[in-house]
């Protein structure tokens, strides 16, 4: 049975998300253009900035190549993204629920943080050889902190009157994390992660730069050697295309596992 008001609400909200989408798109497409025409005007050559065709054109052409090296980088993203987030929520969760864990750890997790992590690369070279486990273990350095951060916030934040209701129905530990402390630090640590996950591509690619044999990151040194700029751009599409995939991606979750934050 066909729903007369249902099918009205569902009209608008259908073209809102069309819009939303069309949106940003349409102005995108209309800076590509002005980029075009200005580069036309001023005759700038190819290898100084190509214009959006020659790029374009390449992302077309390098298809199969640029997939199959995305691929490799998302995988290195993820896990070296993974890595480094799951003991940064655990550690910031047990920073915030310990005066001694925060006096003694996190002192010690800012100081990792300080550690400048590209110039930590031939080190990890020098330990590991070239091979995929130097870009997960940067990559993980740098997803460490913001994620530790961002869950202890989440974990302070919680209603202390929820603990005084937690012990009032004796709940154990394991039901009051999952059903009290997990889902009202759950937006803070997906903010983290939509925040991190989009770095963690830049530091994935720069590594590859360094030490790789396939990658992103590999395909921008051969294009150097080859001084291929339009291939450097089409590069720089893909990396961007595959930050606000996984973004995309992580708000996707939270909307699944959090349906009260939908709105």
């Amino acid at each position: 049975m066909n729903i007369p008001g249902a099918q009205s609400a569902e009209c608008p909200s259908r073209s809102r998300n069309l819009q939303r989408i069309a949106e940003p798109l349409l102005w995108f497409a209309a800076l590509l253009l002005l980029w075009e025409v200005l580069l036309w005007l001023l005759d700038v050559p190819l290898f100084v900035l190509p214009p959006p065709s020659a790029f374009l054109w390449r992302l077309v052409e390098e298809q199969e190549r640029l997939l199959l090296h995305g691929l490799l980088t998302t995988k290195m993203v993820l896990y070296g993204f993974t890595a480094g987030a799951l003991p940064g929520v655990a550690l910031g969760y047990l920073i915030a629920r310990s005066r001694l864990a925060e006096r003694l750890l996190y002192p010690l997790a800012v100081f990792v943080q300080g550690l400048p992590k590209i110039t930590l690369a031939p080190l990890l070279l020098v330990w590991f050889g070239f091979t995929d486990l130097p870009k997960v273990i940067l990559t993980a350095l740098v997803t460490f902190f913001p994620m530790l951060v961002d869950s202890a916030a989440g974990f302070r934040s919680i209603d202390p009157r929820l603990y005084y209701l937690a012990r009032s129905a004796d709940a154990s530990r394991w039901h009051t994390f999952r059903h009290i402390e997990l889902p009202s630090a759950a937006p803070s640590i997906f903010s983290g992660c939509r925040i991190t996950v989009v770095v963690t591509v830049t530091v994935v690619i720069v590594v590859e730069w360094l030490n790789s044999n396939n990658g992103l990151g590999y395909l921008v040194l051969r294009a150097m050697d080859a001084a291929d700029t339009p291939l450097l751009f089409a590069i720089l599409v893909v990396g961007s295309t595959i930050g606000v995939a996984l973004a995309y991606a992580v708000d996707l979750t939270e909307r699944l596992l959090l349906p009260w934050r939908r709105r």
